[in-house]
């Protein structure tokens, strides 16, 4: 067993306002006004891409970012469960964790590259969904695997679930 299974938890300590989390906030608030222009007013309003045919570089960026955040969970699972490197599985939890927040990120992107975004359910309506396009294989793939990441990801939140209700059973 290595040093660090033993350690208890502790706070890091410092002030949340420093210079990097003021960076952080105001990059947010930036994006945010962007996003609100860009729901608000088009694509082409912050891009310069046209609304009815949207595909352009963001597309990519963004598939390929959240793509790239979300391949840690599939090497840690192939090393782990594959390959039986049992003493690499207390890593399997934070590379599930970025799995799903890249495949969140690249599925939520997406819609926001999308021309007509309100129209986003279609791929899930047979009669609507277009079946030819690229869009529509990506935007379908990146959906469901985002469903089976949240399912995989679930027995996290429902160990915690099951912590909060045992601890609130144990009190007067």
């Amino acid at each position: 067993m290595s040093a660090y299974q033993h350690a208890a938890p502790a706070p890091v300590g410092g002030r949340l306002l420093n210079a990097v989390t003021l960076s952080c906030g105001v990059l947010v608030a930036v994006m945010l006004a962007v996003l609100a222009v860009r729901f608000t007013f088009g694509l082409g309003s912050v891009a310069a891409l046209n609304d009815g045919y949207p595909w352009g570089i963001w597309v990519v960026v963004d598939v390929v970012i959240g793509s790239a955040f979300a391949c840690g969970g599939y090497a840690m699972a192939l090393l782990v469960y594959i390959f039986n490197k049992g003493e690499y599985h207390p890593l399997v939890r934070p590379a599930l964790l970025a799995s799903l927040f890249g495949y969140t990120l690249a599925g939520a992107s997406v819609i926001f590259d999308l021309g007509r975004w309100w129209n986003f359910w279609h791929i899930f309506w047979p009669g609507y969904a277009q079946v030819n396009s690229v869009m529509f294989e990506v935007a379908v793939c990146i959906s469901a695997y985002i469903v089976v990441m949240w399912i995989e990801f679930s027995p996290t939140f429902m160990e915690q679930m099951g912590d909060y209700v045992a601890r609130r059973a144990d009190e007067p």
